[in-house]
């Protein structure tokens, strides 16, 4: 065959090949940052990968993990300056609000948004400021007494009788418990507690005793009245005077020791929220030990756990706000609210959710509901976002014997009144202590 013939039948060959096809770029791109977990985001992925073949096939989704500790901050600075980069739609937790809402950093809600009437009141509640909705709410948690079901056989109804089944739960190699003759406090096998260096954690123990944290609307601080005082005393005295805790926690890793210890026998109650139970479920054997109970109330009955949750919220950086809460309500819908119970026990915002077929017969998103039931809502105000960067160095400093518990919430009192500009004028609250905010009911927390 010639050159000539070969160019020849070369061209007709490729000309019965059709032309290779570029992927149609979607019309639509969201970026989306949010704060789930690893077992979360296997959740969230392959509902995005869903939408993505379906409903919203139009729309190209970047989603960015931000770990939660973080996240605040960083969507602080990215929707201040609205650079390259700055996200779109936010999985926020419910206390900042309204801090994104009085910085200007979110927009309040189109008005073909889904009705709020089926959420949960606290859901309600906390997504809206100043008289407008900002989010589409998707998940509440709060915290709650986890214990081991093969250990104890009722949970503590008040913090005494908590304090005394953690003596009586606290026990040696030999098998002697707190206060018995013989007990070796230098080998125990079994903690009765586990005391995280955390104020999250210590807003419980505060509330149940009493204590208030600030008056959201004068702004008055009572975080160093003598309740509270006394609250951070006894939650020290746990792993340090009483002895039925872990000594001297870790700072950096007392979270995933927590867990640990918790799943291998060695901690009998600890306080947590549901987004902690798959991690604990993997290493629990049998996982029917983990047992949920409401944390105990306050002695004139009002809840002492603290209620939180998550929503979505558009930036004012969203070029395309529209396809932003499009996004946003998938992610908020029933079913994806349903999806992350089954799978990551994240608690719906929406009350129907509950009583769908496979969450109606579920142990652990009941005995959650129950807790969140006995929940108490935080004050809604600017400042609560910020107020644990003061409150959780003091919880340590007194955990770890550096500063007493009135040193150390005098210090936090005043760092709310100067930085946060609360109570400038108000001085140290001493008033009845009745707690701040409202009980939540189901009919209503990071912390993560």
């Amino acid at each position: 065959m010639t050159v000539k013939a070969k160019l020849l039948a070369l061209a007709l060959l490729l000309a019965g090949c059709p032309a290779p096809r570029d992927t149609p770029r979607p019309a639509k791109r969201v970026a989306f940052w949010h704060t789930f977990n690893a077992e979360e985001t296997v959740t969230l992925n392959a509902i995005l990968a869903e939408l993505r073949r379906g409903a919203l096939r139009d729309v190209g989704v970047r989603s960015t993990v931000v770990p939660f500790a973080q996240a605040l901050n960083a969507f602080r600075r990215a929707a201040g300056s609205c650079g390259p980069g700055a996200p779109e739609l936010f999985r926020a937790e419910l206390p900042w609000i309204p801090e994104l809402v009085a910085r200007g950093l979110i927009v309040p809600l189109p008005p073909d948004a889904p009705a709020e009437k089926d959420l949960l009141p606290p859901a309600q509640r906390a997504s809206r400021y100043r008289g407008q909705r900002w989010a589409l709410p998707a998940s509440l948690d709060c915290l709650a007494l986890l214990y081991d079901g093969q250990r104890l056989d009722k949970p503590p109804a008040s913090l005494d009788a908590l304090v005394a089944a953690a003596r009586r739960l606290t026990v040696d190699a030999s098998g002697k418990h707190v206060g018995q003759s013989g007990y070796d406090a230098a080998r125990v096998a079994r903690w009765g507690f586990y005391v995280r260096a955390d104020a999250y954690w210590f807003l419980p123990f505060l509330w149940a005793a009493g204590g208030r944290l600030f008056d959201a609307s004068s702004g008055r601080v009572y975080v160093d009245d003598e309740r509270a005082v006394a609250a951070l005393e006894r939650y020290a005295s746990l792993s340090r005077g009483l002895g039925v805790a872990p000594p001297r926690p870790s700072l950096g890793g007392d979270y995933e020791d927590q867990a640990r210890r918790f799943a291998g026998g060695q901690v009998a109650m600890i306080v947590n929220g549901p987004w902690a139970t798959a991690s604990i479920l993997e290493r629990l054997r049998p996982r029917s030990r983990l047992r949920v109970a409401p944390f105990p109330r306050a002695p004139d009955g009002r809840p002492a756990a603290p209620l939180s949750g998550h929503a979505y919220v558009v930036s004012r950086c969203a070029k395309d706000r529209a396809a932003a809460w499009q996004l946003a309500r998938y992610l908020a819908a029933a079913d994806a609210q349903e999806r992350f119970a089954r799978r990551n026990a994240l608690l719906p915002a929406l009350g129907a959710v509950y009583k769908r077929p496979r969450l109606a017969g579920d142990a652990l998103i009941q005995g959650f509901a129950l807790a969140l039931a006995a929940s108490r809502e935080r004050p809604q105000h600017p400042a609560m976002a910020r107020i644990f960067d003061d409150f959780t160095p003091a919880v340590q400093a007194v955990l770890l014997g550096e500063a007493t518990a009135r040193e150390a919430l005098a210090g936090v009192a005043r760092g709310w009144r100067s930085r946060l500009g609360l109570g400038a004028d108000a001085g140290s609250g001493t008033g009845s202590g009745t707690g701040s905010g409202t009980a939540s009911g189901m009919g209503t927390g990071t912390g993560r």
